[in-house]
């Protein structure tokens, strides 16, 4: 390695004095950084703070006097940041220290010069400071690039942890207390758990993004090819605050109870997601999709129920069986006969002859929870296979079932 530029000729002898003495740059070097907490505190050990400090100024002191650089130092700029992004030195710390390599030299530099160096000083102030500059420069990309290594090794450690919390399903305490350890939490906490589609991985991770800025530990992790968001609740919260999902396509698991609950509430949010349409742009809850879950794992014999509650419908004309049907709905989702008239835009009293006219075709009281709530499934198996689900794709939680 070669200075690139104009090298400091005039300035060659004072390098060589400097080359000289380099313990006494070391030792101004050490006390300037010893007021540094992370220094101070000894998170970097002396003997290596010295040999790094030894291998700069060397290889600084050559830069400026263009002298060639042996390959021993030649990569000093590289292994500090390294070496400190492996340490978890602050990087702002570790910035801050480097430039203070400008005074040490500079400093140096002012104590062997006579009268007459004066203008040679003047002159190669720019090439120490671009010395310097070009060190820190070297370990700061360094520090970052070994700082995004760091990151992804911890970012698979916790995805290796977190599976086997999954695997165990929360029945292994060691596997409990290593994600613990992991994600930086209780174990006896609480967590929220969210599930979005493979496609709305963004979503998901710009919501982890502001969690994890707001001071939240949250951890994004894979199951099912689905994004899971595992987030640990504030002390004294019960439930997932609305606005950390706030439009949000996702589903929803139940508040887990420490840890070990964790992986039912995984599979709950897994199987709401598999549920959900395009349409839908909001976190949903299983309360509010427990009828489609139903229909898809009722599969073929979701089939023969469509068939023995709606049969009867399907025998009158289409411009009947349509209103019927959107009247059923609206009721189904409401519980009002006031409501439903307001959205089909009808009489109160034609909704209730539209639902006596349904009871009758499909043999029972819309008014009883459980004709009700058999009428709302067989729509619901009828939805998906005019959809085209009326099959488990690769992503449905029937073939995704946990049997082990």
């Amino acid at each position: 390695m070669h200075s690139s530029g104009h090298s400091a000729g005039p300035l060659r002898h004072l390098v060589h004095a400097c080359l000289d003495d380099l313990d006494e740059l070391v030792d101004a070097f050490v006390a300037e950084i010893a007021v540094l907490p992370p220094y101070r505190d000894g998170l970097i050990p002396t003997a290596e703070v010295r040999a790094d400090a030894e291998a700069s100024f060397e290889m600084l002191l050559r830069l400026i006097a263009g002298l060639p650089v042996p390959h021993r130092i030649a990569d000093v700029s590289e292994r500090v940041g390294r070496r400190r992004a492996q340490a978890g030195m602050p990087l702002e710390v570790l910035l801050q220290a480097v430039r203070l390599d400008f005074r040490v030299l500079w400093s140096a530099l002012l104590r062997r010069a006579d009268p007459d160096d004066t203008q040679a000083l003047i002159e190669g102030a720019v090439t120490v400071w671009e010395a310097v500059e070009r060190h820190t420069v070297g370990v700061h990309v360094s520090y970052l690039d070994e700082a995004a290594v760091l990151a992804r090794e911890r970012e698979r450690e916790r995805n290796r942890l977190v599976a086997q919390l999954l695997a165990t399903d929360g029945r292994d305490p060691q596997a409990v207390n290593q994600v613990a350890t992991a994600l930086e939490v209780d174990p006896n906490g609480l967590f929220a758990v969210a599930a979005g589609a493979p496609a709305n991985q963004r979503a998901l991770r710009g919501a982890l993004d502001r969690l994890r800025a707001n001071g939240i530990s949250a951890h994004l992790h894979f199951e099912e090819r689905r994004p899971v968001l595992l987030a640990a609740l504030p002390r004294g919260v019960r439930a997932m605050p609305a606005h950390w999902m706030q439009e949000v396509p996702c589903g929803l698991g139940p508040v887990a109870d420490g840890l070990a609950a964790v992986p039912l509430s995984v599979r709950v949010a897994v199987e709401v997601a598999a549920a959900l349409g395009p349409e839908t742009t909001r976190p949903m809850r299983l309360r509010e999709v427990w009828a489609d879950i139903a229909a898809a794992r009722l599969a073929e014999l979701g089939e023969a129920l469509t068939r023995s509650v709606l049969s009867e419908v399907d025998s009158v004309s289409p411009h009947e069986r349509r209103r019927l049907l959107e009247t059923a709905e609206s009721f189904l989702a409401s519980g009002s006969v006031a409501d439903t008239a307001r959205e089909v835009f009808c009489h109160r009293n034609t909704v209730l002859n539209r639902l006596r006219r349904l009871g009758e075709l499909t043999g029972g009281d819309l008014g009883r929870p459980e004709h009700a709530a058999l009428v709302l499934l067989a729509l619901r198996v009828r939805a998906r296979a005019e959809a085209g689900n009326d099959r488990p794709s690769d992503d449905s939680p029937a073939r995704h079932s946990r049997a082990e």
